[in-house]
């Protein structure tokens, strides 16, 4: 099975992918409006950032069994249905309450189309071809939060935020009419695959364990700076909207040319090698932001370059934790896959939302929530990658030993 997809194919799977991090990032330049015209703290809005994570950990959960019993196809639209039924409400609400209600609905719906996208590579690729089309759609995921923000800031300029999440449900009805005319009919798994065991199955798997971490608290890091963006340069440091769209593409392009570096290394160094490496990054960014807050606390370029280099890092750490990960489940890939998934995200709401309920007057919960995250991510690393017995990856259709 070693096929070409079809580009349409390709392309839907990149929307579907998009969307999540559309749905994140387009509305962050209207969370002071939002406060403002529900009459609450910014960080109450704030955390329906990582409410979304957190509902797409559910959503994954839920989506990846449903779509291997009845298929991608079905599953992937009603998830986009549902994202779309949950963003039209958004748009409509008039207290804290609803507007944490819809959006639980809104990030479940997202998850379970979300999960979809990986399985339906996995069913049509293999082996370099699989391996370009994750780049691929990984590489569209990054480039979606560096147009959101703009887009949503042209809409709240011109239409109202509420316009924002209007915007959402139309492109997420029009993403679902697409997966209903491109999606493959039935994507069933073969019953001897189904046997291959459950959830606890890939938590028995000590050795991808650290691996987990390493994606779980390095994508804390992404989540908690998404989450704390407003709150850090428009409330703190008291930049313009624009400005803060501008400081939040500086950070997408960083993760972008990290991750197109990180393809040019894989051609000589192992993932476990370069996702070290990327941690040793991050933490370098982590000190950078610790020390701006105790030399310079009011100097914003100061902060920029330290948040800057923490996320960019990101671009080599998800990718490469993944390969390591998902390395020692190669008959059970779709269920390591989902609680990969799901853990990354739980993890990263819970950090994230910790961290914004903290941040009232100061940027310390926030950057000591990225540094201490980071750290943990690299140890896991350097553990799971201590015990490995083997140095390369085994080839494809083998399972690790």
């Amino acid at each position: 099975m070693n096929k070409k997809m079809p580009t349409s194919l390709i392309i839907l799977l990149a929307a579907v992918f998009a969307m999540s991090p559309f749905a994140i990032d387009s509305y962050l330049p209207a969370i002071p409006v939002m406060a403002d015209d529900l009459q609450i703290d910014i960080s109450m809005v704030s955390v329906t950032v990582s409410i979304y994570v957190l509902g797409m950990a559910i959503g994954q959960l839920i989506g990846g069994p449903l779509s291997d019993r009845f298929g991608r196809r079905s599953v992937m639209v009603a998830g986009l249905l549902i994202f779309a039924i949950g963003s039209l409400l958004i748009a409509t609400v008039e207290s804290m309450e609803m507007l944490w209600a819809w959006r639980v609905v809104q990030s479940i719906g997202g998850g379970i189309a979300v999960v979809g996208v990986p399985a339906t590579i996995r069913d049509n690729a293999e082996g370099k071809e699989a391996a370009r089309l994750f780049s691929l759609v990984a590489l569209i995921m990054m480039l979606a939060p560096s147009i959101a923000p703009t887009v949503g800031t042209v809409i709240l300029k011109t239409l109202g935020w509420h316009w924002i999440f209007i915007m959402l449900s139309v492109i997420a009805v029009v993403v679902s009419f697409g997966a209903v005319m491109v999606m493959p009919k039935t994507n069933k798994l073969a019953k001897a695959e189904k046997k291959k065991g459950g959830y606890s199955s890939v938590i028995k798997e000590r050795r991808a364990l650290g691996y987990l971490l390493a994606q779980a608290f390095g994508y804390a890091v992404l989540m908690t700076f998404i989450t704390n963006a407003p709150f850090a340069y428009i409330e703190y440091f008291d930049v313009s909207v624009e400005l803060f769209s501008g400081l939040f593409i500086a950070n997408v392009i960083g993760i972008v040319i990290v991750n197109r570096t990180n393809s040019l290394l894989l051609r000589a160094y192992e993932p476990a090698t370069l996702l070290k490496a990327f941690l040793g990054m991050q933490v370098l960014g982590g000190a950078i932001l610790v020390s701006s807050l105790v030399i310079a606390p009011e100097n914003l370029w100061f902060a920029a370059a330290g948040f800057v280099i923490s996320i960019a890092a990101n671009g080599g750490i998800m990718s490469n934790s993944s390969a390591c990960f998902m390395r020692y489940f190669s008959h059970n890939a779709g269920v390591a896959s989902a609680l990969l998934g799901a853990v990354q995200y739980a993890v990263g709401a819970g950090v994230s939302a910790l961290a914004a309920m903290l941040c009232v007057d100061t940027l310390w919960p926030m950057v000591l929530a990225m540094f201490i995250s980071t750290l943990i991510a690299l140890t896991g690393a350097v553990i799971s990658s201590g015990s490995s017995s083997e140095k390369v990856f085994p080839k494809a259709g083998q399972q690790a030993g």
